[in-house]
């Protein structure tokens, strides 16, 4: 294929998990992929078809800079996998100090406002945009604290944007249960009976329930054509629960 019929993908969040996983899967197919993420995907780079800035997504005064130089000369992007994300710290609200939760939020919601606003200013032209979201921003399960309010602000964020820029179309999207480093964390975690997720989740581990990133992004990958087509720009969706007609 040559160069200028390759498809372009922004990806922020490249250098594990899921994140990881779709940067591979996509340069597999071919495309030209845009990575953003704090630590240098090691496997990716040197390959042809991958351009990489490292930005702590923390920082959002420095991703207007740090996106605008990884981006220079792509005039549109296929795709937008917003990604990148942190838990922060699992518990009840009342035991999470708000500054937690205030890094929480500029990780999982304000970076994203600062990537999408950078490629509308930009006129970097968009025409689809999937932000990872969780079952958490609806659920209201105990512990997911700041995370569940990220998320869910996240999803918010989402529907507006949609409103705004009618010519991309926007989603938010619960990628299902994925073995990365948050399982790491998470199932070590050891808090008695009141967190059933917890319990739920640790069941689950090693189960084709929760798929690697690897295979996780294979499936997700496959899902966002239908997702352009059948659900509506702005919308919430979760993978576990999209079917094909």
């Amino acid at each position: 294929m040559d160069r200028t019929e390759r498809k372009n993908v922004l990806i922020t969040g490249v250098s594990s998990g899921l994140g990881l996983g779709l940067a591979k899967v996509f340069l597999q197919q071919n495309w030209t992929v845009y990575g953003l993420s704090r630590a240098e995907p090691k496997a990716l780079i040197g390959k042809e078809n991958f351009h990489f800035s490292s930005i702590d997504l923390a920082q959002t005064e420095r991703i207007q800079e740090k996106l605008q130089g990884l981006v220079a000369g792509a005039s549109n992007f296929h795709l937008d996998i917003l990604n990148a994300g942190i838990i922060g710290r699992f518990g009840d609200m009342s035991a999470v100090p708000l500054k937690t939760m205030k890094a929480v939020m500029e990780v999982n919601l304000w970076a994203n406002k600062v990537i999408l606003d950078t490629l509308v200013t930009s006129e970097i032209q968009m025409r689809q945009v999937v932000a990872i979201s969780s079952g958490a921003s609806t659920s209201g399960s105990r512990g997911w604290n700041a995370y569940g309010i990220s998320k869910a602000a996240l999803n918010m964020l989402i529907k507006l944007y949609a409103k705004e820029q009618v010519n991309t179309h926007f989603c938010s999207l619960a990628p299902g249960l994925v073995d990365s480093n948050m399982q790491d964390y998470l199932c070590g975690l050891d808090m008695g009976e009141n967190f059933q997720t917890l319990e739920i989740l640790k069941s689950k581990r090693k189960t084709p329930e929760m798929p690697s990133p690897d295979a996780a992004a294979e499936t997700l990958v496959k899902s966002f054509a239908d997702i352009f087509t059948r659900v509506p720009s702005g919308d919430f969706a979760d993978i576990r629960t999209l079917r094909p007609d």
